[in-house]
């Protein structure tokens, strides 16, 4: 067993020292604090007659997700195990980085060409509903280039 492999681990350790249950507990702790900081607000914001049952289940709904995140920021990842040594450099991110030029050419052309043409036409449209359908082809124009140049060079 090397040096190397002997310093990695399934959960990693800090950026800022410290081994696996240490990283552990302060994204657990960072994760409970900010959930809670969140629950509160969310309860003050929008649930003022059932205070603290609004605060509880924002707070456990959000626990999880805010404490993977906390942890996902202190890791260093060259001491986990499994982890791709240079993931900027992979097939997939660079598939991932001309699909997104290509979206991004597209937007440009959709919105610039629709900002033209729905100027001169009054059109009363709900801002949300356009800003959601620029999205969701978006999404759908991302997909579809990324499975072709996925495609054209495997």
């Amino acid at each position: 067993m090397s040096t190397q492999t002997a310093t990695r681990s399934r959960w990693g350790r800090s950026r800022f020292g410290g081994g696996p249950g240490a990283l552990i507990t302060v994204s657990l702790v960072a994760g409970l604090v900010l959930s809670a900081g969140a629950g509160v607000l969310f309860a003050r914001l929008n649930a003022p007659a059932h205070f603290m049952l609004a605060a509880l289940i924002m707070t456990a709904g959000l626990l999880p997700v805010l404490s993977t995140t906390c942890w996902a920021l202190l890791l260093d990842r060259n001491t986990l195990r499994g982890a791709t040594r240079n993931p900027a450099i992979s097939v997939e991110s660079q598939w991932y980085d001309k699909a997104a030029v290509g979206v991004f050419q597209d937007l440009l052309l959709v919105c610039g060409l629709g900002g033209a043409l729905f100027s001169f036409m009054p059109v009363s449209v709900s801002l949300g509903l356009v800003l959601a359908g620029v999205v969701l082809v978006a999404m759908i124009d991302f997909a579809i280039r990324y499975l072709m140049i996925k495609r054209a060079q495997s």
